[in-house]
């Protein structure tokens, strides 16, 4: 078991991130040689990630605000509540809108072999 408390947010700079976003301290374990990884993320107006994908399956469960999430042939507008589930390999993004007034956040739930290989691509 794995308990970490994850209220405190810091700003990261992180390769994925079109801007700095705003980031939890992340919870991670190994179960037969897959690594779970979760944080909390939010984004600030107009803030979002560059196009990219995971070796593993990526989950986001929305906690706050409205946002958006995207794939090369799909875009969709978010809300608290909301569970989206990125099969491996899948070419996508997520982040506030550009037009926004609040921030958007969600938890990333990670499941990848080993120790998983996130490629970033082009911003959208």
């Amino acid at each position: 078991m794995n308990v970490t408390n994850a209220a405190e947010k810091d700003e990261w700079d992180h390769p994925v991130q079109v801007t700095t976003a705003l980031l939890s301290e992340s919870v991670e374990s190994e179960f037969d040689g897959n690594t779970v990884r979760s944080a909390e993320v939010t984004f600030r107006p107009g803030e979002r990630t560059k196009f990219h994908t995971h070796a593993g399956v990526q989950i986001l469960y929305i906690t706050e605000g409205e946002g958006i999430v995207a794939t090369r042939d799909e875009e969709r507008k978010v809300s608290n509540g909301d569970l989206i589930a990125f099969p491996p390999g899948e070419e996508h993004w997520h982040g506030n809108k550009t037009d926004a007034t609040s921030p958007f956040s969600h938890v990333y739930f990670l499941a990848e072999p080993g120790d998983g290989e996130l490629t970033v691509l082009e911003s959208p």
